[in-house]
């Protein structure tokens, strides 16, 4: 039970982050979207706010990593639409109302030296070195799959901030035709 509410906690801290950015994931909605106990926040979670953030942050990204690693691709197009397809996942369950909770950190930072900031860059470099990993493995040359794999996720985290604006996947498709001409 113990363990159990502090995953519920990161998993309600990592849903409320991706729909609603950082600001509004406050312990009193993590506390109601996880069932946990009131007094179990501290307990869990004794540096506070900043350390469910970072760990829910953790969390998006492991199961973004876990994903894409899923993949068994033979082109650069394969590992493109793979990684799309995540995000339309969102996008689409969501009815545009979620994006990537990295990015709703990122953009809700207090200042650039926040040390969630931090946190966020060490996580997309891992996105990106994941990507340009797969899309060398598929044929790209170095240069072009460091590119592409910049270009993929910068790309991706705007049109899923327009996705939300929009509340449609029509800013997500757009730019992931896009992309894909990129990858051929």
């Amino acid at each position: 039970m113990h363990s159990d509410s502090r995953v519920h906690m990161v998993e309600s801290a990592a849903a409320l982050i991706s729909a609603h950015g950082a600001h509004a994931a406050s312990f009193s909605l993590v506390l109601k979207n996880s069932g946990a106990p009131r007094g179990s926040i501290y307990h869990h979670f004794p540096e506070g706010k900043r350390q469910l953030t970072e760990e829910a942050m953790r969390l998006a990204s492991s199961r973004v990593l876990e994903y894409q690693r899923q993949l068994i691709a033979t082109t650069p197009l394969e590992v493109l639409n793979h990684f799309i397809a995540l995000w339309r996942s969102v996008v689409v369950a969501s009815d545009g109302a979620r994006g990537c909770a990295i990015a709703g950190v990122a953009v809700d930072a207090d200042s650039p030296s926040d040390s969630l900031i931090d946190v966020a860059a060490e996580i997309f470099r891992s996105w990106t070195s994941l990507l340009k990993e797969q899309l060398i493995a598929t044929g790209s040359d170095e240069d072009n799959a460091a590119a592409l794999a910049v270009t993929t996720l910068a790309a991706l985290e705007g049109a899923l901030i327009l996705c939300r604006s929009e509340r449609n996947v029509i800013p997500l498709d757009t730019v992931a035709a896009q992309l894909r001409r990129l990858a051929t």
